[in-house]
């Protein structure tokens, strides 16, 4: 018999994710009690039904642990330690209980992060703001945007552009079923197909963060709004000009013919950062894609060795 949230309530609904989930045992008070935090780095992400996602891309662990990668991301481009999450939920009462299980189920995967708490509310359709809570080192050797100098390297930390037409072509197949992401229909090449499984599957550098980190980088950024519009990020607030050189190789096959377009697309929730040039990155799986120069806050791009006009920078959440 399927169950949905109105059967249960939300107390009833508590009751059984605490006992789904009984690591994250610091749920149950008015508010969370967390342990001493040496340098807190907090960061809150929202994510709405039909602006940022779909129930029926994929299956729901897939997309609850899209959306906690998505959060973690930025704690990743701080250089720290992600630790506790905050989860609150806008639900429709018909919903699945079935369905959220296995939602909840991708947001707590994660066996170095734990759920701290939250708060649960009706809504037309579904929402979800992650909070998460962070630990850092000193504060001087966090990540910052504001840290680039000129003469550093810019580097990426993998291919671009896994968000570029993704929502249209999962679509076309009508999403995703199964652990292994099969299609349920129509036709689509392996190259779009690692496409969107990057798009449903990003993982959050936290590992490459804390590395960056130790190695004496002071200055990154997670590319979730486009490339170029987190390049310019960088180089209004650390006072910077910065060029970038794109090529073909920088980007996901299904998109390379289309560099400018994959760069504004965002949703690639890997790093950019700026290292001095006797720093090299490519052990890591990473890839110089710049440099930061003196000058007024601007970005120059060229594609190939030819310098282009950008007409879009990437996504504005309130661009009409």
């Amino acid at each position: 018999m399927t169950v949905h949230i109105s059967d249960i309530g939300e107390r009833g609904l508590i009751r059984k994710l605490r006992n789904l989930f009984p690591r994250q045992s610091v749920i149950g008070d008015d508010s969370a009690v967390l342990p001493g935090i040496r340098c807190p780095v907090v960061t809150t992400d929202s994510f709405f039904e039909g602006t940022h996602f779909q129930q029926w891309w994929a299956p729901p662990r897939i997309l609850g642990r899209r959306l906690l990668e998505a959060a973690l991301s930025d704690i990743a481009a701080m250089g720290a330690k992600a630790k506790w999450i905050l989860v609150a939920l806008a639900l429709d009462p018909g919903m699945r209980v079935d369905w959220l299980e296995d939602f909840y189920r991708g947001l707590t995967e994660r066996n170095d992060i734990t759920l701290a708490g939250g708060e649960t509310v009706r809504g037309k359709l579904m929402g979800i703001t992650i909070t998460v809570i962070g630990e850092g080192e000193a504060p001087e050797t966090l990540l910052r945007r504001s840290s680039l100098l000129p003469g550093d390297n810019l580097w990426i930390s993998g291919p671009v552009g896994r968000a570029l037409d993704a929502p249209l072509m999962l679509e076309e197949i009508g999403g995703f079923e199964g652990n292994d992401l099969s299609p349920r229909g129509g036709n689509i090449s392996s190259a779009g197909l690692e496409q969107l499984r990057a798009f449903l599957q990003p993982r959050a550098e936290l590992e490459l963060g804390g590395k960056l980190r130790k190695s004496g980088v002071r200055c990154a950024i997670d590319i979730s709004d486009g490339l170029i519009s987190e390049a310019a990020h960088l180089s209004i607030e650390s006072g910077v000009s910065v060029t970038l050189d794109i090529s073909e190789s920088l980007f996901y096959d299904s998109v390379k013919d289309r560099p400018l377009s994959a760069s504004a697309s965002g949703e690639d929730f890997i790093l950019m950062f700026g290292a001095s040039s006797g720093l090299d990155f490519t052990a890591e799986g990473c890839s110089l894609i710049g440099r930061a120069e003196p000058g007024k806050s601007e970005v120059k791009v060229n594609v190939n060795g030819e310098t282009v006009n950008i007409e879009k920078m990437g996504y504005d959440h309130l661009e009409v």
